[in-house]
């Protein structure tokens, strides 16, 4: 079993990270990490540059967007901040690339299974969003779930929303329910 974080937090030791470390001591799988944040040439994920030379060939931006792209996990887990009610500018970059599928017409055949961890704080952008602060986020990381084949389901879904007040490491909802996912994933495939 092995799962694809894909890591959209730009502090290695901020809530986000509590959460995914969280994670990493339940989970009994082997891992692999994009970072967004960091550079292409350093582990990240440029932007598409709507070249269009995937209708012809692989992409030619060559970055982590191929860990992606080599579909050999079965666990998809997407960790990110919520800034202004969406997912930082890092990860657009990373669904930027997605046009890939589009010129390309190729769809990634492995079936995942999606887990989403979203931290924040404070009220952001609830009055330009609607009802809450989360809804954008969870719809832009739905977007890679189902470019990836990968299943997301409600009960897959973490949200700490209160880092203002209770730092994830202490929201003790949010670290159980991380607990109980990763353990879950660990009897669904054997380990």
């Amino acid at each position: 079993m092995k799962a694809l974080i894909i890591f959209g937090s730009p502090r290695k030791n901020g809530d986000t990270a509590n959460l995914v470390k969280t994670f990493l001591d339940n989970f009994d799988g082997e891992v692999d990490f994009v970072y967004a944040f960091k550079n292409a040439d350093n582990g990240g994920i440029s932007p598409c540059i709507n070249c269009i030379a995937c209708k012809k060939s692989d992409c030619i931006i060559k970055d982590d967007f191929s860990k992606i792209l080599k579909d050999d996990y079965d666990i998809l887990l997407i960790a990110s901040p919520i800034y202004m009610s969406n997912l930082p500018g890092p990860m657009l970059n990373v669904i930027s690339r997605f046009n890939y599928f589009f010129h390309s017409g190729k769809k990634l055949a492995r079936q995942k299974t999606g887990v989403l961890i979203l931290a924040g704080g404070g009220h952001g952008a609830k009055r330009i969003q609607g009802n809450s602060n989360e809804d954008l986020a969870i719809r832009q990381a739905s977007f890679i779930f189902a470019k990836t084949n990968s299943t997301l389901n409600e009960e897959n879904i973490v949200l700490s929303l209160n880092t203002d007040k209770l730092p994830a490491k202490d929201d003790f909802v949010a670290q159980e329910k991380v607990k109980q996912i990763a353990q879950k994933l660990n009897n669904s495939y054997g380990i």
